[in-house]
């Protein structure tokens, strides 16, 4: 993440961010607007897809 509004990429999972919605958006269609936050919550998906594959 170069910039503060750019998309989070961890693995294969990316959160996209929405500037409508001022934060990163989950699979589940919640926000997150931290990107602390969204970072983490990125790495427990990634490591989740892990664990299925």
């Amino acid at each position: 993440m170069k910039h503060s509004k750019d998309h989070i990429t961890v693995g294969i999972i990316t959160l996209p961010y929405s500037i409508i919605l001022a934060g990163w958006v989950m699979p589940d269609a919640s926000v997150i607007s931290n990107p602390i936050a969204a970072q983490k919550a990125a790495e427990r998906l990634n490591s989740a897809s892990r664990t299925l594959h």
